[in-house]
């Protein structure tokens, strides 16, 4: 399987040519219309040319515009002006978090690029009107995933830098560590992203590591509440009598929880149960809400990738569908269920470790 993808030459000059006269036009604007360089203008319109870039013309012209713009901030935005010496330390740092962002961002959509090659290859060999009409669905939401869940955190991390470094402010230290917190969240959920898309890659190939040992649901749970942090201290959790360890991976576990809790508490309205208990031989998890719920003419369509609950939901729309790959991984099976009185409850099914392996390296 290739990682990235590569758009068709004709298509990445198109977008080249457009980026370069985006870079000239903003370049001069902003330089001449400013009666100071004003890196934070420069910096954040830069921005939206590299995303701007990626999506037209996919990860080399990205990459390229990239590693281009940092240049340019440095020549024109930065004291002294027209030189490649950079005196504030503030300012390169900001600089340098603009190209990591923007490296980031095309590799991004390099890979997501890839993830729709596959599934052209993949829906081809059924039909080439389904392979057609599949990939252009694919597409759209991919677009949608990176307009929206890339340019939110993108354009909050690269607002707090630019209020860093602007000289036009005393920033309090309060307010300075404010300002940082903003940034690096806005990085880790970028980096949430991108960690999804890969899983996702990995498994449509068939190649996502599982690492199966006997465990404790109640631990996984509680690594997966703690993860959270502030979020996740209202969800109330229920043990129903005595549970057997399950077979799973304790991380994937962990992942598969997370992502039921968040959806519920965004979308559940407000009240969440983390239910723990046993049926036979199986060991079920189920995240209980009492929100709206999804008509069960829907409940398999939203195990599709990119589908997300309702509009209003942020992300990329891979958390029930990674969820779902990643328990059918361990051997288990994810559901989801009407919440009896109301809501939706998503149940994660992981086998009960048997005598033998419970001797091996089970709980006694």
């Amino acid at each position: 399987m290739r990682r990235f993808a590569m758009l068709p030459l004709r298509r990445q000059l198109t977008a080249s040519a457009v980026v370069l006269l985006a870079l000239v036009g903003t370049t001069a604007g902003v330089a001449a219309s400013m009666d100071a360089q004003d890196l934070v203008v420069a910096a954040l319109l830069y921005l939206l040319i590299v995303v701007v870039a990626a999506v037209l013309g996919g990860l080399v012209v990205a990459l390229v515009t990239s590693v281009v713009a940092g240049p340019l901030l440095i020549f024109f935005f930065t004291e002294p002006v027209h030189t490649v010496h950079v005196t504030d330390l503030a300012q390169l740092v900001a600089i340098a978090v603009f190209v990591a962002v923007g490296v980031l961002v095309s590799l991004v959509v390099g890979q997501s690029e890839a993830r729709l090659l596959l599934a052209r290859q993949a829906i081809a060999a059924e039909s080439r009107a389904q392979a057609a009409q599949e990939a252009d669905r694919t597409r759209s939401a991919l677009l949608a995933a990176v307009g929206h869940d890339l340019r939110t955190p993108l354009a909050a991390a690269s607002a707090a830098v630019a209020s860093l470094v602007s000289e036009d402010v005393e920033w309090t230290p309060g307010q300075r560590r404010e300002l940082l917190t903003t940034a690096l969240a806005s990085l880790a959920r970028l980096e949430r992203l991108l960690d999804d898309l890969l899983d996702s890659s990995r498994l449509d190939a068939g190649v996502l590591p599982v690492a199966l040992e006997a465990m404790r649901p109640e631990d996984a749970a509680g690594l997966a509440l703690d993860e959270l942090g502030p979020e996740g201290d209202g969800v109330r959790v229920t043990v129903s009598g005595a549970v057997s360890d399950a077979v799973g991976d304790p991380v994937l576990v962990q992942r598969v929880i997370v992502n039921l809790v968040r959806n519920a508490l965004h979308h559940g309205g407000g009240e969440v149960e983390l239910r723990i208990g046993q049926t036979g031989p199986r060991v079920e998890l189920a995240v209980v809400d009492r929100g709206p719920g999804i008509p069960t003419s829907e409940r398999a369509d939203a195990f599709r990738p990119f589908r997300r609950l309702d509009d209003r939901g942020t992300g990329a729309g891979l958390g029930l569908s990674l969820s779902r790959g990643f328990a059918e991984a361990m051997g288990g099976a994810l559901e989801l269920r009407p919440t009896e009185g109301g809501g939706l409850t998503g149940v994660l099914i992981l086998p009960v470790v048997d005598d033998g392996r419970r001797g091996a390296g089970g709980r006694s």
